[in-house]
């Protein structure tokens, strides 16, 4: 693929089938299942009027790699009403499972998770049904796995925010609940560590609280601005972006909700859109009333690419995901009065990644050559030991002919490093022998030097490893 090719997004394809306003989207872990989320009740138009007509168009699953919508799992519909729209949903991670599990949260309070079933992806079942609190919207959904124990956590619009422990085969367990002062929350993030803490992200007030993890005590509090449309923590959870409603969206310090930088879009109503991070953090990545998707350099601040998902229809909708070779991007309509339509984009990474090599290829070069440069001070030393005890003079012909055979383009081999040394061990012996022809009386045994050579030659084996 040409290197140009991989800079920037090209659009895949497009999802056709919702009737009606796309309010979330999520893709599984291993990015072959996409869910997106809308409204229950949708219109149709005919020539001569306008009409209501109920439908089941709330959660749905696509496959990815076909591009088809799969099967929505049997209902108890009496738990159901036809004009709940579906308003957040998460894929639940666990390492150990090879099956997916997605939790969604509607406007009338309602929770749901699917599991899937049997071998094929198209099978899901629902495992849980259920209305929380009193029945208000639900605005923001999250998950954390640790061990053998998942928390599920919901902020909704009467300032609560709830959490659940869930174990994929019975009903939500509470952890606690707890009533904000007059933060809604509209992002709800658990912190990643033994402590289990959340942070909420406030709507309408801009407040970030921190809020212990154990019973949901608030324990810290900062202010990000008037107003968060959106929110999303990057994974290293130092920094978090917002959609600012005013000009478009920004970056902050996690620990004190600073601003660091802002990424302007100029948007011509002040409708929240979501943000979110892209390619391991390296880009920001949202959505605009305007029919397009912005894609931010995050560091620089600068605007990338512009990817036209439709001609005037609002896109508050999108997602990210990122593979071992590619990245991707999906957005969809926000709109009741236009076509609801899911675009993806990607873009291959193939060329970038094999610009770098491996961390491990290049740390086991580097130990390679600390190994030769030992082994050639360890012969260096041997050669001066044995000169020494012989009280000779020290030639290092042969030696250095080692040396330039060690410093050859390719890396030498053990056989390469034997056979130079048995060839210069062999040389000093016949040197040795033609200095002491005359010192050996005839019929005498070796003399104590040629059995220290010979002690010597399996030294030299031995440190050498061969």
């Amino acid at each position: 693929m040409p290197a140009k090719a991989c800079k920037e997004y090209r659009l895949e394809g497009r999802l056709i089938g919702h009737k009606n306003a796309i309010n979330c989207l999520t893709i599984s872990n291993n990015g072959s299942l996409l869910a997106s989320g809308g409204k229950f009740l949708y219109m149709r138009q005919s020539h001569t009027k306008t009409y209501l007509e109920i439908g089941s168009d709330g959660m749905r699953i696509w496959d990815l790699k076909r591009r088809l919508q799969l099967p929505s799992p049997r209902q108890n519909m009496g738990l159901q009403n036809p004009v709940d729209p579906v308003t957040c949903a998460c894929w639940i991670t666990r390492q150990e499972a090879v099956r997916e599990t997605l939790c969604y949260g509607t406007g009338l309070g309602f929770i749901g998770i699917w599991q899937q079933q049997g071998e094929g992806i198209e099978d899901f079942d629902a495992k849980v049904s259920r209305r929380i609190g009193t029945g208000k919207e639900i605005m923001c959904i999250t998950y954390d796995h640790a061990g053998d124990d998942t928390r599920i956590a919901t902020g909704t619009r009467d300032r609560r925010v709830q959490v659940w422990s869930f174990d994929f085969k019975g009903p939500l367990i509470p952890v606690f609940s707890i009533e904000l002062n007059s933060t809604i929350p509209r992002t709800i993030n658990f912190n990643r560590t033994a402590s289990r803490n959340l942070l909420v992200f406030g709507m309408y007030d801009g407040e970030v609280h921190a809020l212990r993890g154990t019973d949901g005590v608030i324990i810290a509090m900062n202010n990000a601005g008037p107003l968060i449309g959106h929110a999303s923590v990057d994974n290293a959870q130092t920094l978090f972006l917002i959609d600012n409603v005013t000009n478009g969206f920004s970056l902050h310090r996690l620990d004190d909700a600073v601003c660091i930088r802002s990424y302007n879009t100029n948007p011509i109503k002040m409708f929240p859109k979501q943000v979110v991070f892209g390619e391991k953090t390296d880009v920001v990545v949202g959505g605009s009333d305007a029919g397009v998707i912005y894609v931010f350099d995050k560091n620089e601040g600068t605007l990338k690419q512009v990817l036209k998902h439709a001609d005037k229809a609002r896109v508050q909708t999108v997602t990210t995901y990122d593979g071992a070779h590619h990245s991707m991007i999906v957005g969809a309509t926000s709109q009741n009065d236009a076509e609801p339509v899911i675009s993806i984009w990607s873009r291959q990474r193939e060329n970038l990644e094999t610009a770098r090599p491996p961390l491990g290829k290049a740390l086991k070069n580097f130990v390679r050559g600390i190994v030769q440069l030992a082994i050639a001070i360890a012969l260096l030393a041997y050669v001066s030991h044995v000169c020494v005890t012989m009280n000779t003079s020290i030639s290092f012909e042969s030696l250095g002919n080692i040396w330039r055979n060690l410093a050859r383009p390719r890396d030498p081999t053990n056989e390469d490093i034997r056979t130079q040394v048995e060839q210069y061990i062999e040389n000093r012996e016949e040197t040795i022998v033609i200095s002491n022809e005359n010192k050996l009386p005839t019929g005498r045994g070796k003399t104590t030097s040629n059995m220290e050579m010979e002690h010597g030659e399996s030294q030299a084996v031995i440190l050498l490893g061969i």
